[in-house]
């Protein structure tokens, strides 16, 4: 049997018998793989230091039809991305990107996902200090939409009425949406006015908006998306952000 040979992202790994690892990647061309490395525990040498979460290359594995568990012949990293370890939020945040992926992907490709997770981690790790938690939540709703859940926010989710710059709504988590005022008094969800809508528009387009503000109630937004839509359990990652994102200030009267 002939190896495949793909691009990959290693999002987990655990110790396996006695020399072993269980690694799980995310791949280009085969969505999500586990594999095993025989042998890597205490060898030292080219290739041992590049098996690092997070770390990005060519995955080359011998995959068996039906099974869960496949080998790996090596793994030809080209990012190792030291900078995710640098501080606690950025590791943090690219741990819950990380776990949204392995949460709901299957050994299938998403169109964009490899694509999107790449995207992410590189902008988490190089982000400005300042634009960390902004970052983070672009990084996430790019996965969310590359899974093919992305929130509807630019018409009402009941009535079809397209919301203007000046429209306030709220958003109905079930349905997946935004609805109009007038649709809103039976809505229990957050209520969003213009500005949060345009910053969910950016974060969603995988930018950074120059006035976004309120990161903990858009986390909060996007964690009770997730939780509708998209996964079975809460993230664990999520929660653990909450208290990681900054504070907003209070504005004396």
């Amino acid at each position: 049997m002939a190896p495949i040979r793909t691009g990959a992202v290693l999002l987990r790994a655990h110790d396996y018998g006695d020399s072993s690892r269980i690694l799980r990647f995310y791949t280009e061309g085969h969505g999500l793989l586990s594999v095993v490395a025989r042998g890597v525990r205490g060898r030292s040498g080219k290739g041992t230091a590049t098996m690092a979460t997070f770390a990005t290359g060519q995955l080359t594995v011998f995959v068996k039809a039906h099974r869960d568990l496949h080998t790996m012949k090596d793994f030809e990293c080209t990012s190792l991305r030291h900078g995710l370890g640098s501080d606690v939020l950025r590791f943090t945040g690219a741990s819950a990107a990380a776990e949204l992926v392995l949460s709901h992907a299957e050994q299938e490709t998403h169109p964009g996902l490899f694509e999107a997770l790449v995207k992410a981690l590189d902008d988490i790790e190089v982000a400005p200090m300042s634009d960390r938690a902004g970052t983070i939540l672009a990084g996430l709703w790019t996965l969310t939409e590359a899974f093919g859940f992305a929130p509807q926010i630019d018409g009402c989710i009941r009535c079809g009425e397209v919301l203007e710059d000046t429209d306030v709504g709220r958003f109905d988590l079930a349905a997946g949406g935004v609805r109009c005022q007038a649709c809103s008094e039976a809505a229990a969800g957050p209520r969003v006015g213009p500005g949060a809508r345009r910053q969910l528009r950016a974060l969603l387009r995988g930018e950074l908006p120059p006035d976004l503000s309120h990161t903990r109630q858009h986390l909060a937004l996007l964690e009770d998306f997730l939780a509708y839509h998209v996964i079975s359990k809460p993230l664990k990652s999520l929660r653990f952000l909450g208290d990681l994102f900054p504070r907003e200030a209070v504005v004396a009267p």
